[in-house]
C-alpha cells in the first residue's frame, strides 16, 4: 500500500502498545471503544475474583445445539451488548460472515471462578462447558467468541499451558514460555506472575496442593493489575493484525471488506466495530473501495415452483399457444415437462398419503403389524425385532404407488461428492423424510395403539403420546397444522376401557427320553402383554388423522417443500452477501444436498433453477450399480460375508455369534453407501474414502483382514463374470485360561488375548526419572477429546486411571467407541533434561490380569534420541481385548506423539 503519512494507523503497526495506544488516543479514535473497553475490564475483574461469567445449556439431541448465555451482566451492559453484538444489528452492519454455528469455550471465561471454587476438578469441568455446537442467533454467542473468549484465554494462558502437560520439546517449551513472558510484559503484567509457571520455575516439584496454591496466587496478582489498562493493550494488539491485514490488501489506498477480513480478523471487526466494515475504514482514515457494497439485508427468496398452473393465463396474455408455453415452461426447468419436479414430488406426497391412510385404517388384530410400512429404521439384517415387519411397504401399498416412489426418489446427491446423481438404495427413506413430522406423529401414534393393544410391548402407552411425540407435535404446530388436543384427551379415556392386560405365550414342546419312553414336555413363556379393545382406538386414531389430512395436508406439505427452498435461497444470498460471489458446487451442496434429495432426487441444477439462480456446472449421471432393491442387494452382501440371522436362543445364549452377525449386518448395510462412493468416484473407494476406520470388522485381523473381504463380495455381487478369489480369514485366537506365576515374554509386535477384566500395566524404568501416562484412542487411531490423555494432572478417565508407574484400565467399563488405550513412557526432562532412552535408560512393561498369567516385554535398547515411547497398547478384537508390545520410539518428544494422536497441543 503506498505510503499516506496522514495515516496515523502506519506508524502503530509495529509499535509496542503503549505506543499504539498513544497515536490512537492523539488521533482522537479510542474514545470509540470505550463501552467494549469498559464492558470488558469489569468483567474481567468479576471473573478474576471468582464470579462466574457464563453457562452453557446443552441441547437435547444431536440436533438441537447448545445455548451460550453470558450471566454476569448488569442491565445497562445487556443494553449494551445487544445494540453492539447482536446477530441481526451486525448483519444489518454488512456483518453477513457471521457463522450460523459454531464452537464456543465458554468455559474459558468460567476457569478464574472454577479454580477458586474447584480446584481440583477446575480444567475438567472448564473443557465440559465447551458448546459442542452454538447457534449464532443471540449477543451472547457473538459476545463470547469476539470477545471474551479470546481475551480469557490470553489472560489465563500458564494455566492453559501447564494444564497440557508439557507434550513439547524443552526448546520448543523454553521457547513458549518466552514468548508468554513477553505477551505478558507488553499487556502490563510483572514477570513475577509467571515465576512458578514457566519453564525450569519448579513446576513439577510441587505436589497437587501447591500447583493449586500457585494457580491462585497468579489469579491474584493478575486482579492486582490495572486491568482497564491491561484490557485496552489487549484490543490494540488484536487491532495490530487488523492494521497488517489492511495493509497487505490496500494495493491501492483501501481494500474489499472480504479481502481483508480474514478467518481469524472477523471476530475483531464484531468484537471492536459491531461488524460494522465502514467504521473499521473510519478508524483506518480509508475510504470504501469503488467495488465494495455494503449489504444490510437479504434478498426475499423468490421461488419458481407452481407454474405449470398459471401456462394457460400466461399463454393468452402473450398471445402463444398453451402447448408453446407448457414446452417454452419444460425447457426453463430444464426437463420433459412443465411441471416443475418439486410439484411432481408434492403431488405423489399426498397420493401416498392415502394409501398410507387406508392402510392403518383397516389394521386388525391377526394381521402383520405396521411397524415397517414407513423405512424409518435403521436396516437390521442378522435379527428382526419382535413385531417389526421389514418392508411392510411392499405388500401393503399399492404398486404404482410403490413404483412412483421408486422412481421419483431413485437418486441422490452426496454432499461430499456433488458432481454426480447417484443411485438412492433406499427411497422410501428419502421420501418419508421429506414428509417429516407429519408422517413421524401419525404413524407413531397409530403403532403405539397397535403395541399397547395387541403386544408385545410397547414404547410408551395411549395417554403419554402427546409428551412422547412432543417434538414431532411442536414441528406440526410450527407449521401451522396443529394436531387437535381432542385426540389426546380421547385417547387416555380410550384407555381406561381396554381390557385388562394378558399374557402372550411363546409355547414349544421337546421331546425327551424316559426310562418309560419317549414323553413330550411342553414348555411356556411370556413374551409380552396385550389387551382388548384395539379397533376402537384404531377408528378413533383414523378419525382424527383424516380430518387433519383434510384441514392441513395440501398446506403441510407445501409448508416442507416452501421452507426448505427458501432457506436454501437465503443460504445462497448470505454467501452472496459475505463473499461477494455466488458459491461454488460444493458449497452450495453443503446446504442443499438434503432439499434437492427430498424435492429433485438430488439434481442440483433443478433446485438452482427452482430458486432462480444459474447452476454453475451440470452434474454427471453415471451408471448405476445398484439396479435392484436396496435391501435385496444388501441381503446378498450379508450372505455372501457368511451372515446368518440369529435366532432366539442364539441371541441368548451365544452373545458373541450374535454381536458377530450384527457387525456383518451394519457392513452389509453400509455396503450400500460403498455403490454410491463408487458411483460417484468413478472408481471403488478406499477405506479411508469409505471410513473403514470408523466401522466394526469381525475378523481376527480387523480392518487388515476384513477390508479385503468385503471387497471381494461387493466386486462378487456387481460384476460380470468370474469373481476374483477370496481372501482367506483364519480363525480368531482365544485369550490364555489358567492363573501362572511366571511371565510369558513378548516380543516387540507381538500380541496376545486378554480377558475383558481390570488389566494392570506395570512400567519399571532404570536410568531416569520418567512419567507414565495413558491415551485413549478411537477406531481413527486418534483421542476423541484432549481428555482422553490420562496423566498425572488427570488421573482417571472413563475406566482407565494412573497411579504414579502404573496404568489399570477396566476393560469391561471402557466406553464402546474406545478402540485402543496406548500407555506412554516419557522421560522427566524438568528432573533431567538431557536424558534420552539408551542403553542405560530402559524400562521394562508388566501386564496382569485377575485370570490368565502374566504378561512381561522389554524393549531392545534405544539409540536414535528417544525421549518419548509407546510401550504397550491394550486394543479391542472381537470379541473381546488384545495386548500388543510396541516399543515405539519418539525423537520428537511428546509432541510428536500428540501430532499423531491429535492431542490439541495448545489446549
Amino acid at each position: 500500500m503506498a505510503s499516506n503519512p496522514s495515516r496515523w494507523w502506519q506508524l502503530a503497526l509495529d509499535g509496542s502498545p503503549e505506543a499504539a495506544l498513544a497515536l490512537e488516543r492523539a488521533a482522537g479514535m479510542q474514545q470509540r471503544f470505550a463501552e467494549v473497553d469498559a464492558l470488558a475490564a469489569r468483567l474481567l475483574t468479576a471473573g478474576l475474583a471468582g464470579e462466574p461469567i457464563a453457562t452453557v445449556i446443552r441441547g437435547r439431541g444431536r440436533h438441537v445445539p447448545d445455548t451460550g448465555t453470558v450471566t454476569a451482566l448488569t442491565q445497562a451492559e445487556e443494553v449494551v451488548c445487544a445494540r453492539v453484538f447482536d446477530v441481526q444489528e451486525q448483519q444489518r452492519r454488512g456483518a453477513w460472515y457471521l457463522p450460523e454455528r459454531l464452537s464456543v469455550k465458554a468455559g474459558a471465561v468460567n476457569l478464574p471462578y472454577l479454580l477458586r471454587e474447584r480446584p481440583a476438578h477446575a480444567m475438567t469441568l472448564a473443557a465440559d462447558d465447551t458448546a459442542r455446537l452454538t447457534a449464532v442467533e443471540g449477543w451472547d454467542t457473538v459476545l463470547l467468541w469476539a470477545l471474551l473468549v479470546p481475551l480469557f484465554e490470553t489472560l489465563l494462558q500458564p494455566v492453559r499451558i501447564r494444564a497440557a502437560a508439557e507434550i513439547l520439546p524443552r526448546t520448543e517449551q523454553e521457547r513458549a514460555w518466552t514468548a508468554v513472558g513477553e505477551r505478558f510484559r507488553l499487556l502490563g503484567v510483572g514477570e513475577g506472575a509467571l515465576e512458578s509457571f514457566r519453564f525450569g520455575g519448579g513446576w513439577h516439584e510441587l505436589d497437587r496442593a501447591g500447583q493449586q496454591r500457585a494457580r491462585l496466587d497468579l489469579l491474584d496478582t493478575l486482579a492486582a493489575v490495572d486491568l482497564a489498562q491491561f484490557v485496552a493493550r489487549f484490543r490494540i494488539q488484536r487491532l495490530q493484525a487488523l492494521m497488517a491485514g489492511f495493509a497487505k490488501k490496500a494495493k491501492t489506498g483501501t481494500a474489499l471488506a472480504r479481502r481483508v477480513l480474514t478467518k481469524e480478523l472477523q471476530p475483531l471487526a464484531s468484537a471492536y466495530f459491531g461488524g460494522d466494515w465502514l467504521a473499521v475504514l473510519d478508524y483506518l482514515q480509508a475510504p470504501p473501495h469503488p467495488d465494495e457494497e455494503i449489504i444490510t439485508a437479504l434478498p426475499e427468496p423468490r421461488l419458481y415452483v407452481g407454474m405449470a398452473a398459471q401456462t394457460a393465463d400466461m399463454a393468452a396474455a402473450a398471445g402463444i399457444a398453451e402447448d408453446e408455453a407448457h414446452a417454452m415452461l419444460a425447457a426453463f426447468l430444464g426437463g420433459s415437462s412443465s411441471l416443475s419436479p418439486v410439484e411432481e414430488r408434492a403431488a405423489a406426497l399426498q397420493e401416498w398419503w392415502v394409501g398410507f391412510d387406508q392402510a392403518h385404517a383397516v389394521q386388525a388384530r391377526g394381521m402383520p403389524s405396521l411397524w415397517g410400512l414407513v423405512d424409518q429404521d435403521l436396516m437390521a439384517l442378522s435379527r428382526t425385532e419382535q413385531g417389526f415387519t421389514p418392508q411392510a411397504y411392499q405388500q401393503r401399498l399399492p404398486a404404482d404407488l410403490r413404483q412412483r416412489v421408486e422412481r421419483l426418489w431413485e437418486t441422490v446427491t452426496l454432499q461430499r461428492h456433488p458432481d454426480s446423481i447417484v443411485s438412492n438404495p433406499r427411497p422410501h427413506q428419502t421420501m418419508a423424510e421429506a414428509l417429516g413430522p407429519a408422517v413421524e406423529f401419525w404413524h407413531g401414534v397409530a403403532l403405539t395403539a397397535w403395541f399397547e393393544c395387541e403386544g408385545p410391548y410397547s414404547r410408551t402407552t395411549l395417554d403419554r403420546v402427546d409428551r412422547y411425540y412432543s417434538k414431532p407435535l411442536a414441528a406440526l404446530r410450527a407449521a401451522g397444522c396443529p394436531v387437535n388436543s381432542a385426540l389426546f384427551r380421547e385417547l387416555q379415556a380410550a384407555e381406561q376401557l381396554l381390557g385388562p392386560q394378558e399374557d402372550i405365550p411363546d409355547r414349544k414342546d421337546h421331546t425327551v427320553d424316559t426310562p418309560y419312553g419317549q414323553a413330550i414336555v411342553t414348555s411356556s413363556m411370556s413374551h409380552g402383554t396385550r389387551r382388548e379393545g384395539f379397533e376402537r382406538v384404531r377408528d378413533l386414531i383414523t378419525r382424527h388423522r383424516r380430518t387433519w389430512a383434510d384441514q392441513y395436508l395440501g398446506a403441510f406439505v407445501e409448508h416442507r417443500w416452501r421452507s426448505a427452498l427458501e432457506e436454501v435461497a437465503r443460504q445462497h444470498h448470505r454467501i452472496v452477501a459475505a463473499k461477494g460471489r455466488p458459491p461454488t458446487l460444493p458449497q452450495f451442496a453443503r446446504f442443499a444436498a438434503v432439499a434437492a434429495n427430498h424435492w429433485t432426487g438430488g439434481d442440483l441444477g433443478a433446485l438452482y433453477t427452482a430458486i432462480g439462480e444459474p447452476a454453475p456446472s451440470p452434474q454427471r449421471r453415471p451408471t448405476r450399480l445398484l439396479t435392484e432393491d436396496g435391501y435385496g442387494f444388501a441381503r446378498r452382501v450379508y450372505q455372501e460375508l457368511g451372515g446368518k440371522p440369529v435366532d432366539q436362543d442364539s441371541w441368548v445364549n451365544n452373545p458373541e455369534e450374535t454381536q458377530r452377525q450384527w457387525q456383518l449386518s451394519r457392513l452389509s448395510g453400509e455396503s450400500l453407501r460403498y455403490l454410491q462412493l463408487q458411483e460417484a468416484l468413478g472408481r471403488p473407494p478406499t477405506a479411508k474414502e469409505f471410513g473403514a476406520q470408523r466401522l466394526p470388522w469381525p475378523w481376527p485381523g480387523e480392518q487388515a483382514e476384513g477390508w479385503p473381504v468385503l471387497q471381494h463380495a461387493l466386486a462378487t455381487l456387481t460384476r460380470p463374470g468370474p469373481p476374483p478369489a477370496a481372501p482367506h480369514s483364519p480363525a480368531a485366537a482365544s485369550p490364555p485360561t489358567g492363573k501362572s506365576d511366571t511371565p510369558q515374554l513378548l516380543a516387540k509386535g507381538a500380541n496376545t488375548a486378554l480377558h475383558t477384566e481390570p488389566t494392570t500395566v506395570r512400567i519399571t524404568a532404570a536410568g531416569a526419572p520418567v512419567d507414565v501416562s495413558a491415551v485413549l484412542l478411537g477406531r481413527d487411531g486418534k483421542v476423541r477429546s484432549d481428555n482422553d490423555l490420562v496423566f498425572y494432572n488427570h488421573p482417571s478417565h472413563d475406566g482407565v486411571r494412573i497411579g504414579g508407574d502404573t496404568v489399570t484400565a477396566d476393560l469391561g467399563s471402557i466406553p464402546d467407541d474406545v478402540a485402543s488405550i496406548a500407555i506412554i513412557v516419557s522421560i522427566d526432562l524438568e528432573a533431567q533434561p538431557t536424558a534420552v532412552f539408551d542403553q542405560s535408560t530402559c524400562w521394562k512393561a508388566s501386564v496382569t490380569q485377575p485370570s490368565g498369567p502374566p504378561l512381561s516385554f522389554t524393549p531392545a535398547p534405544f539409540s536414535s534420541g528417544e525421549t518419548v515411547t509407546i510401550a504397550i497398547e491394550l486394543y479391542r478384537h472381537t470379541p473381546g481385548w488384545k495386548v500388543r508390545a510396541v516399543g515405539q520410539g519418539y525423537d520428537t518428544g511428546l509432541a510428536g506423539l500428540a501430532t499423531d494422536y491429535g492431542i490439541n497441543v495448545e489446549s
